[in-house]
């Protein structure tokens, strides 16, 4: 069974590795990000990371997997807009909930 079959919202945040180092004091999340548009009947899923050092620096990182070739660079610039508010939406439905 995938977490496809588990996990059927439009928006959904799946921790899918954490790593912790007890002697650095560092960690290492990664979450799974997903959002369906219902009205394009498309499914964006891209990987996300978060590392945190022993002093609480934060660094996310987000793996653009998948991005279209060969847009000029107005069609990219908006399709990377249409991506990132996607995640953001993502994101914020997770997160906000209590």
């Amino acid at each position: 069974m995938s977490w496809r079959t588990l996990f059927r919202s439009n928006n959904q945040v799946i921790l899918t590795d954490y790593k912790l180092d007890v002697k650095e004091g560092n960690s290492r999340s990664v979450y799974l990000v997903k959002h369906h548009s219902k009205i394009w009947n498309t499914t964006l899923e891209q990987s996300i990371t978060i590392e945190r050092d022993a002093y609480g620096r934060v660094s996310p990182r987000i793996a653009l997997d998948d991005f279209p070739q060969g847009l000029s660079e107005r069609e990219t610039m908006l399709k990377l807009a249409d991506w990132l508010h996607r995640l953001g939406v993502s994101i914020e439905d997770h997160w906000s909930k209590p």
